[in-house]
């Protein structure tokens, strides 16, 4: 087995060089190509207080959201649920779902996808 060298493994500060994004911001720690042959996505989600992606799927994997620090609304199909920090949800591949910060402070949480190339498809609802 090829040992890949354990820096190009790690990963530091997670949460420290974010992306914007229209609900708060995106650490993406673990992605396609980086670090090399990544089999997974993986991101810590800061979603701002009163805000919220739109509804999507993920037509080629499934995604374990993990709240770490307040609280989110959690929709799966029509179903809804609040999350709370130590809670998780599995959304199964292909299931219409959102997120959405409810409270007055921001949350955040880690995004983990079963695929290095996850696809994000707004439903338009």
């Amino acid at each position: 087995m090829d040992v890949p060298p354990i820096d190009q493994q790690t990963r530091r500060d997670v949460g420290g060089a974010a992306e914007a994004t229209g609900f708060g911001s995106v650490h993406w720690a673990v992605r396609e190509g980086d670090p090399r042959g990544a089999e997974q996505t993986i991101g810590l989600a800061v979603f701002d207080a009163g805000k919220g992606n739109v509804e999507h799927t993920h037509p080629n994997c499934e995604e374990v959201v993990y709240v770490l620090e307040g609280a989110v609304e959690h929709t799966l199909g029509d179903q809804r649920t609040i999350l709370r920090a130590g809670d998780l949800i599995v959304v199964p591949r292909g299931v219409p779902h959102r997120l959405r910060n409810p409270g007055g402070a921001p949350a955040r949480a880690y995004i983990v996808f079963s695929a290095p190339d996850r696809r994000f498809e707004p439903t338009g609802r």
